[in-house]
């Protein structure tokens, strides 16, 4: 498609390299009922459009974005009551044509202002964490850089030591932090970051919620668990040793008493949690943050020659000379939380996968995504897979995240409120989950860089 000239072109695009650019432009309040059909770009990015249907008055409309001063994607002309779309898609590149060549006036919106720059060394190298370091250097991770740099420019800094932290010793907490914000912002909620906290105020037509966002972080280095590799250690493992490790910030967090802040009493109250304690170690976490946080364990016992699956009662937690209570949703004070939200996938890796699928990668490094997701078929089975990561590859922010739902909550969190996710909850005294379909169980991802006529190196990550 072109201005009639040939000297533009504007290229047809995947939703998805549309929201790796835009997505985190929402701001505050409700967002318009509206429907995407369409998207444009004029590469690399230097102009962006989606056709949509506003739901409340079914009107065809556009809009054409290109970054501000500051390098945040906003709409720079709008365009109401196309008659198709066809007619849409035409009159929506000419817009672009002409933003592109008023390009610096058009773009100009007149209140940017400087945002932070998660890259800008705030301290010495020798401080900068290593994860930090690959994600800065690394050539397998130009397309999570690439599009964290987007993301960025719409990030506030709430307390003032994010960019500190995300390069030394807070790396993978603030990660968990921005999985969250992207999470909330693709399932179409405008998110606040209130100051000093909680993290987030998700604000959305079905309503609105507040997340706090934790990690379980690694022990001293004299008290690391090696990871199990035997059947009897593994299961020692998950059910003795890991619901320690969540007990902690789940516990810390139930002390800060967010729920007596003004306005959060009011509304669903989510904690998110992380297992960062250990690489690979989030392998088995998600049983285990089950079994701490029901206070049960679900073991498997042979009757009439059957096997079935029963709940057993745990009542206290004890790895070496710890002993403490199980049921974190038992405790006092925790009726005020009202679902534990948790994602294994929720981490650098994911942003790897997502800024390669949105064409943010370098031709040289490939991605193949394997380990176990749901049916699509919706049987309930668990299905092995194996994908090369590519533009025509499919995942979303919110796949593979669980949430747990406190069957005492004062304020229950809706189960529309996260429709992508898996959820955990009580009924009729039993412990049931329901699952979507092709949801991710478990995955790991290798990032594989061939070096011209060098050798080829790969990476494996979660």
């Amino acid at each position: 498609m072109a201005d009639g000239t040939g000297a533009v072109e504007i290229h047809a695009i995947s939703k998805r390299r549309f929201d790796a650019y835009v997505v985190w432009a929402r701001g505050v309040g409700p967002l318009p009922p509206i429907t995407e059909v369409e998207w444009l770009e004029v590469k690399p990015a230097k102009v962006l459009a989606t056709v949509f249907v506003d739901l409340t008055d079914r009107d065809l409309n556009s809009a054409v974005l290109a970054p501000d001063l500051a390098g945040k994607y906003r709409a720079v002309e709008t365009l109401q009551s196309h008659t198709n779309i066809p007619d849409a898609v035409n009159g929506t590149a000419e817009s672009m044509v002409r933003v592109l060549k008023n390009y610096n006036n058009a773009r100009t919106q007149g209140d940017e202002k400087p945002s932070a720059d998660f890259f800008a060394k705030v301290v010495k190298e020798s401080k900068l964490h290593t994860r930090f370091k690959y994600l800065r250097d690394s050539p397998s991770a130009v397309a999570a850089k690439r599009l964290i740099e987007i993301a960025m420019r719409w990030y506030d800094n709430q307390d003032g030591s994010y960019v500190e932290q995300f390069q030394t010793t807070g790396f993978d907490p603030r990660v968990w932090e921005l999985y969250l914000w992207a999470m909330l912002r693709e399932a179409g909620y405008r998110v606040e970051q209130p100051k000093p906290a909680p993290d987030f105020l998700a604000r959305g037509i079905l309503g609105d919620f507040y997340i706090e966002a934790t990690t379980a972080n690694p022990p001293p280095p004299n008290l690391v668990v090696p990871l199990p590799e035997t059947a009897e250690a593994i299961h020692d493992y998950i059910h003795n040793y890991l619901p320690t490790r969540f007990s902690g910030p789940l516990w810390a967090k139930l002390q800060k008493r967010y729920w007596e802040r003004e306005g959060v009493q009011d509304i669903p109250f989510v904690i998110a949690v992380q297992d960062f304690h250990q690489d690979l170690s989030m392998t088995w976490s998600q049983s285990a943050l089950f079994e701490y946080l029901y206070g049960v364990r679900i073991e498997e016992v042979e009757s009439d020659g059957k096997v079935q699956k029963v709940e057993v009662p745990v009542t206290d937690l004890e790895w070496g000379d710890k002993r403490l209570p199980s049921g974190f949703f038992k405790l006092p004070d925790s009726e005020h939380i009202s679902a534990v939200a948790f994602n294994a996938a929720g981490t650098l890796t994911k942003f790897n996968r997502i800024g390669i699928a949105a064409g943010m990668g370098e031709p040289n490094v490939t991605a193949r995504h394997e380990g176990r997701r749901f049916a699509n078929d919706n049987t309930g089975v668990e299905e092995e897979f194996s994908q090369v990561v590519s533009e025509d590859y499919e995942e979303d922010w919110i796949d593979g995240l669980t949430v747990f739902h406190n069957p005492n909550a004062l304020r229950p969190l809706p189960f529309e409120a996260l429709p992508g996710a898996a959820h955990v909850f009580e009924e009729d005294g039993l412990h049931r989950q329901f699952f979507p379909a092709g949801h991710l169980v478990t995955s790991t991802t290798t990032l594989t860089v061939k070096n011209g006529s060098g050798p080829t190196t790969s990476v494996a990550a979660h």
